[in-house]
């Protein structure tokens, strides 16, 4: 008689983001009541909603992502849910299990680690792991220098010219042409990720800069200027935007752009600089390879 199989394990999902900061309190007891203490879930739980709750949305999330994934794998090397169960050959082992069974690009794995090792040194310090800290002298992979994904001179001109066509092409009253150039124009010379960009509002744009803009792990620039052509095109943009108070890119509804808009925006302007041209010349635009653009130039400069 065959034995049944067991399923399979489910991740363990961890808290969506949301709900009062609870202040950072000296002692474990405090923060967790002695019957979830020798709960690694239960950790992991607090972690999120004490110091990760506070990071960008997205961030939030890839960090819950990690943590579930991680949690999986824990549960079914060790069997068990205690954190003195979680050591260094655990998180050794996980890393091995992201690379060769997932994987996973090896920049992804040192996210993920990093991620473990915020978490694995947050915990210690309240509630000391039996073997020490499980992430400690867990190095990260040995990368090659990244290359550069980005646009050469003359298809960062094709786009350019393209985006100028598709002003007198975009006509319609749901078209917003002139908004569309200048969201290209500030990403082509900014260097702005689309989260920093879509984070603007309105009384934030002084002319010739930014005030107190956003960015990536909580720091925040507080001045940052626009180029001339990126102020000239915003400039005309802003005669035609609705004078309300809110988002600096904004739909006809006054509803701030989404990832999505700005996807569809960029797609646009590739395909009318892709016209006519042949498979092997056309451009794959976003976001992210205008700013490689931009910080590959400064870098040659």
């Amino acid at each position: 008689m065959k034995t049944p199989k067991k399923p399979p394990k489910k991740p363990v999902p961890l808290p969506q983001k949301g709900g009062a900061i609870v202040p950072m309190l000296a002692k474990a007891e405090e923060l967790l009541p002695a019957s979830k203490q020798e709960s690694l879930v239960a950790w992991f739980n607090l972690y999120m909603g004490l110091e990760a709750r506070a990071s960008a949305d997205n961030t939030f999330q890839a960090k819950k992502r990690d943590l579930e994934a991680f949690l999986l794998f824990f549960r079914q090397a060790s069997g068990s849910d205690h954190p003195d169960q979680w050591t260094r050959p655990i998180t050794a082992d996980f890393l091995k299990f992201l690379d060769r069974k997932e994987k996973k690009q090896p920049t992804t794995i040192d996210r993920i680690l990093a991620t473990l090792r915020r978490c694995a040194a947050w915990i210690h310090k309240l509630r000391p792991f039996l073997a020490g800290n499980p992430c400690h002298r867990i190095a990260d992979l040995k990368l090659d220098d990244p290359e550069w994904k980005s646009l050469s001179d003359i298809e960062v001109t094709r786009l350019r010219s393209a985006a100028e066509q598709l002003l007198h092409l975009k006509k319609g009253k749901n078209q917003h042409a002139i908004r569309d150039y200048a969201l290209f124009i500030v990403l082509l010379h900014m260097g702005l990720r689309v989260s920093e960009l879509l984070a603007l509002d309105l009384d934030q744009h002084k002319g010739k800069h930014f005030v107190n803009v956003k960015r990536k792990s909580k720091k925040v620039s507080r001045q940052v200027f626009l180029s001339t052509e990126a102020r000239e095109a915003l400039t005309r943009y802003l005669e035609v935007r609705c004078k309300k108070p809110g988002p600096l890119f904004a739909s006809r509804s006054g509803e701030r752009l989404g990832r999505q808009n700005v996807h569809d925006i960029l797609r646009q302007i590739a395909a009318q600089a892709n016209t006519r041209r042949p498979e092997d010349e056309k451009i794959h635009l976003s976001a992210h390879v205008l700013r490689h653009s931009l910080l590959r130039r400064a870098a040659q400069q």
